[in-house]
C-alpha cells in the first residue's frame, strides 16, 4: 500500500490537477480576445492561449479572417453554452 502512496504523490507533483472548467477557459478566452481585438494588437502579438482545431494553430499564427472566424466561433459556443457568461463579457 505505501508504493501507491508513493505513486500517487509522484503523480500530484508531477500532473497536478488544477480545477479549471470549460465555462471559466471559455469565457476568459473570449474577454481576451475580445479585448485584443479591440485595442488594435496586431494578431501576431495576441495570445496563442486559444488553438484553432480547424486550422491546427494558435490564434496568433492566424490571418485575419480565419482569427475572426474563430473568435466568432468560441463567441457563439459562449453565447449558447453559458449566455449569463456571454452576457457578462459583452454586457
Amino acid at each position: 500500500m505505501n508504493d501507491i502512496e508513493e505513486v500517487l504523490r509522484s503523480l500530484d507533483e508531477k500532473y497536478p490537477l488544477v480545477p479549471h472548467t470549460h465555462a471559466g477557459r471559455l469565457s476568459s478566452t473570449v474577454r481576451r480576445m475580445k479585448a485584443e481585438k479591440e485595442l488594435g494588437v496586431p494578431i501576431n502579438r495576441r495570445t496563442g492561449f486559444a488553438v484553432s482545431v480547424k486550422h491546427g494553430k494558435p490564434a496568433n499564427e492566424l490571418d485575419e479572417p480565419s482569427w475572426e472566424e474563430f473568435y466568432q466561433d468560441l463567441c457563439h459556443e459562449l453565447r449558447e453554452r453559458y449566455p449569463d457568461l456571454h452576457r457578462q463579457v459583452f454586457g
